[in-house]
């Protein structure tokens, strides 16, 4: 099942990116873009791989937090400040206080570096086929929805479905839950990820029905933390904005779905 984007998507505009289209056919510049349920295992792989490298990206926000976190550059000018007052001879002599000085600064980046390198551990140890198909679920429960820009996975939603059952003469209505959800790195802010969550709910609302309810898991691909919870405002940010752009995707679905109706 496959649906063809009624637009093309531009290779980025960096210069990076334009010495690249010189030396790449002008016929993979206008590569249609598909949406589309995964079911090759090759391309279960490719997907699994952008979520693994959406987890260690996140290394990146959570080190520049870090640099400019309030507490973490008090700790930093505390310590600076106790070694130049409390040491005369680096105070009196200006080659030693820029090399311990210095000195310091790489420290407080190598100690932020080495912090959040968990992102990077997790992306590496988790056991990605184990964790799509977990002890409580299997193929039929979790559907790998993928965004292929000409034969490149370029973004992917897993989606859980959780399907209803009947109590009595009371009907449960489903629910579906988003267990990752990223874009390769080179297409994002491009609306992509927007797509990739309509397309979510739509396979969710045709599969369990019209009222079932479509959320993030709890433990989803991006829900770990590893840094301690003052540190985390960047990475929390960055969570909200996913919650309320599936909010708006699932009220845009809804409203859709009502004009239809």
């Amino acid at each position: 099942m496959s649906l063809t984007s009624p637009t093309q998507l531009q290779p980025p505009s960096s210069s990076a990116a334009a010495m690249a289209s010189a030396k790449t056919p002008a016929a993979e510049d206008t590569r249609p873009l598909t949406f589309e349920v995964l079911a090759a295992p090759v391309d279960k792989t490719d997907a699994l791989n952008l979520v693994a490298d959406s987890i260690a990206q996140e290394r990146q926000v959570a080190s520049r937090a870090l640099v400019f976190n309030p507490l973490c550059v008090s700790v930093l000018v505390g310590v600076v400040s106790v070694v130049h007052f409390g040491t005369e001879s680096i105070r009196r002599d200006v080659t030693s206080m820029l090399t311990t000085y210095s000195g310091l600064v790489l420290a407080y980046l190598l100690a932020i570096r080495y912090a959040t390198s968990a992102y990077i551990r997790i992306a590496e140890e988790t056991d990605w086929p184990g964790w799509l198909y977990g002890p409580d679920s299997g193929p039929a429960d979790n559907v790998v929805l993928g965004a292929r820009y000409g034969t490149e996975i370029i973004a992917a939603v897993v989606l859980q479905l959780h399907r209803g059952s009947a109590r009595g003469k009371a009907k449960v209505n489903g629910k579906a839950t988003i267990r990752a959800w990223t874009t390769s790195l080179r297409y994002r802010r491009r609306g992509l990820g927007g797509d990739m969550l309509r397309e979510a709910i739509k396979t969710a609302k045709q599969t369990l029905g019209r009222n079932c309810v479509v959320e993030f898991a709890a433990d989803h691909a991006n829900s770990a933390m590893p840094l301690p919870p003052m540190l985390n405002g960047p990475i929390t940010a960055r969570r909200m904005r996913a919650t309320n752009a599936l909010a708006a995707a699932v009220r845009e679905w809804e409203a859709d779905e009502s004009s239809q109706h």
